[in-house]
């Protein structure tokens, strides 16, 4: 393949990385990788005909990346320097994106909005990454030992996954140490005691709801679901109203527009995540217990229930503004959790940590375990909740 034809590719991608990630598959037009580039539209067309190719390549790329990111740190002598390896891999990289040295990494999420052909070669391509970042944690001699190293693999690349909603408020000089204040959660879990698990608790129910409001909650709950596995783009109007038997005009007497229901989601998750805390603390006490007792029943929902929340990570795919609004949310739910996790230092409940990393640890790891539910139908209920939340806990390496 000649240079030229390789370097033009190269700055195609260049430019539509940020592109895709600011806009989304949906967003993103061959035009506007064009003007950023000082070219007429056919010059980009030459070399990727439609945006969904162009945005599968820019994928690929950051795929192969993580790839290479990941060998080079499984080479490394024992678990904990592999680990140590690849986020500090990870952050470097970041760092020199945000410094203008290196193109950026591709938001994984909009995966999902492929068609069935592209998405199911890039979920091989990422599976490929995965098992590589899994054998980070050495052979397995169980199944049950397999099961534990697929969750650590994805709380691992999840929570690297997840900074892309906060990291960009630190300098890139201050990236190595936010790196090592990240590991060391990852290293060794929030909590400074080992005790059992204690019971689940029951999600609250709202009180008194209405025939309407009722309705609208259908309308959140099939959203919600559709949104996590499939994407803002696959979950349209008609296939949620056809999803409750219901028409398009029934949706509009209910909500405004679909903006409008994406910002609902949102704000049901974090109300619901936050009506676990309380009645956490209303069943078990302030201390490790309600801390506890509320992660693992939103990672048991997040797992088995038939209400799922919302995936945060797919909300980057969705229009610029109200992209902004739904992280903002986001960010905002962290803050509050941070709050809870500092209280909870404070009567020696959680390590010493920092308490703003440790509540987007919290998030991305109950937000993927969406991911995980194929997997955890093959495990029970017990086992997969207790997997997740000694994780989060007691860290990578218990």
């Amino acid at each position: 393949m000649p240079l030229r034809f390789t370097k033009q590719r190269e700055r195609i991608l260049d430019a539509a990385t940020p592109l895709l990630n600011a806009k989304g598959v949906c967003g993103m037009t061959l035009h506007e990788v064009a003007a950023a580039l000082g070219l007429q539209t056919s010059s980009v067309t030459y070399y990727y005909r439609y945006k969904e190719q162009l945005a599968a390549a820019v994928i690929e790329d950051s795929l192969q990346q993580l790839g290479a990111y990941a060998r080079t740190a499984a080479a490394a002598a024992s678990p904990r320097l592999r680990v140590a390896a690849f986020i500090n891999l990870y952050f470097d990289q970041q760092a020199r994106a945000l410094r203008g040295e290196a193109r950026p990494l591709a938001v994984l999420s909009e995966i999902r909005t492929f068609d069935s052909a592209v998405r199911d070669k890039l979920i091989a391509d990422y599976q490929a990454v995965f098992r590589v970042v899994r054998s980070f944690f050495g052979e397995w001699s169980s199944e049950v030992e397999k099961n534990l190293f697929t969750v650590r693999a994805q709380v691992l690349n999840e929570s690297l996954f997840w900074t892309a909603i906060w990291l960009g408020r630190h300098p890139a000089s201050e990236f190595p140490a936010v790196a090592r204040r990240m590991f060391d959660i990852l290293e060794r879990g929030l909590l400074t005691t080992s005790s059992p698990l204690p019971a689940a608790i029951v999600e609250p129910e709202r009180e008194s709801e209405t025939a309407s409001s009722l309705q609208h909650s259908a309308f959140l709950r099939v959203a919600t679901r559709l949104i996590n596995e499939i994407g803002y783009k696959g979950a349209s109007i008609d296939r949620i109203s056809s999803e409750l038997n219901v028409t398009r005009g029934s949706f509009y007497h209910h909500i405004d527009t679909k903006s409008d229901l994406v910002l609902d989601c949102s704000r049901e998750t974090y109300r619901r995540l936050r009506g676990l805390h309380a009645a956490s603390v209303a069943a078990h006490g302030e201390g490790w217990s309600s801390i506890s007792s509320a992660i693992s029943t939103a990672v048991s929902l997040q797992l088995y229930g038939d209400s799922p929340f919302l995936r945060a990570t797919a909300l980057q795919a969705i229009p610029g503004e109200l992209r902004a609004l739904a992280i903002e949310l986001a960010s905002r739910h962290s803050l509050w959790l941070s709050g809870v996790l500092v209280e909870a230092m404070q009567r020696g409940v959680v390590r010493v940590v920092d308490p703003l990393i440790a509540s987007h640890f919290i998030i991305a790891t109950i937000d993927s375990a969406y991911d995980m539910r194929s997997w955890a139908r093959r495990q029970s209920k017990e086992k997969s909740v207790d997997m997740y939340a000694s994780t989060l806990f007691q860290g990578l390496f218990f």
